[in-house]
């Protein structure tokens, strides 16, 4: 993994940190912040691991060279802005009941947010347009994402509801004094979240079945059926185990991959991780071709062995 063992060292400082500044959030907050940040650490075990969003102002930095204490507080602030925006996912899913320590403690997490990004860069730098453009981004995708069907009309709006991430690689780059590269950046790193969407995607159909969430592949189904009835669970696994629609998602990832490298912005760790991203949809597309084909294979030898001309 040299999209992350590289960078392992820093991450324990990042995360140190982070533990640190949530451990003096006034009670309760401070046990339940650090339980929140306990889901998202990349060093436990049981972990969503968010790499791109811990490691992508190091990855950047590989070009750029800004001083290490900059490129960690960058990782440090896009950790306090996921926990920020995970929470506002998770009001936007559940009760009101459970919404009033979630919000109280999303705006902690954003109070240290802004802390960080004011150490780093002045009131006038042109760092803060481009935040502005990320959240306003995010909140389109979050409102418009299933009204559009991104994932079929404009697949590059499926990464939006990441936008803010992109804070890290655009912060790298105006620290470093090489805004001319953020734009070509934009997009290389919008492509990989569009990649890593597909394979969360892959992975959570089910639960956003469940709960009405936008999903990539379930897209796909909707896209080629021929009904108005909710779709079923078991539909949808026809297509996916039977239909050999599996092939045509994967295809589509290894298109996004393909715009990734062949991008005016070669960026190494990036591209190792949308790799890895990509093989993972790939291996599983595979196994489930794999299994169809001998499935169909022992049906056919059964047929003939059985078969006797009268």
């Amino acid at each position: 993994m040299n999209y992350f063992d590289p960078y392992r060292s820093e991450l324990q400082l990042v995360f140190s940190e982070a533990k640190r500044r949530i451990a003096h959030f006034p009670e309760p907050f401070n046990e339940s912040g650090l339980a929140y940040l306990r889901k998202f650490d990349v060093f436990e075990r049981e972990s969503s691991k968010n790499y791109i969003c811990y490691l992508l102002p190091y990855w950047i930095n590989e070009s750029a060279t800004i001083p290490t204490d900059q490129c960690r507080m960058l990782s440090l602030s896009n950790v306090f802005s996921m926990l920020y925006y995970f929470l506002q996912d998770d009001v936007m899913d559940e009760t009101p009941a459970a919404w009033k320590e979630q919000l109280a403690l999303a705006h902690l997490f954003h109070i240290e947010l802004e802390a960080i990004l004011r150490e780093l860069f002045a009131a006038n730098s042109p760092f803060w347009n481009y935040r502005q453009r990320y959240v306003n981004e995010w909140a389109s995708a979050v409102v418009h994402e299933d009204k559009h069907d991104y994932f079929m009309t404009d697949i590059v709006r499926v990464a939006k509801k990441a936008s803010p991430l992109k804070l890290a690689s655009t912060g790298v780059l105006l620290l470093a004094g090489q805004p001319e590269k953020i734009a070509n950046v934009e997009e290389l790193v919008d492509y990989s979240l569009v990649l890593l969407q597909m394979a969360d995607d892959l992975t959570d159909w089910e639960d956003d079945l469940t709960e009405g969430n936008y999903n990539c592949l379930l897209s796909m189904i909707h896209a080629k059926r021929q009904s108005v009835h909710p779709l079923l669970t078991k539909e949808v696994e026809s297509y996916i185990y039977d239909r050999g629609l599996m092939t045509e998602y994967c295809n589509r990832s290894k298109e996004v991959l393909g715009f990734l490298g062949n991008g005016e912005i070669d960026n190494a760790p990036l591209l190792s991780f949308s790799q890895f991203t990509y093989e993972g949809i790939a291996g599983f597309t595979n196994r489930v071709e794999q299994t169809r084909r001998t499935l169909l294979s022992g049906g056919l030898d059964y047929i003939l062995s059985n078969f006797q001309i009268k």
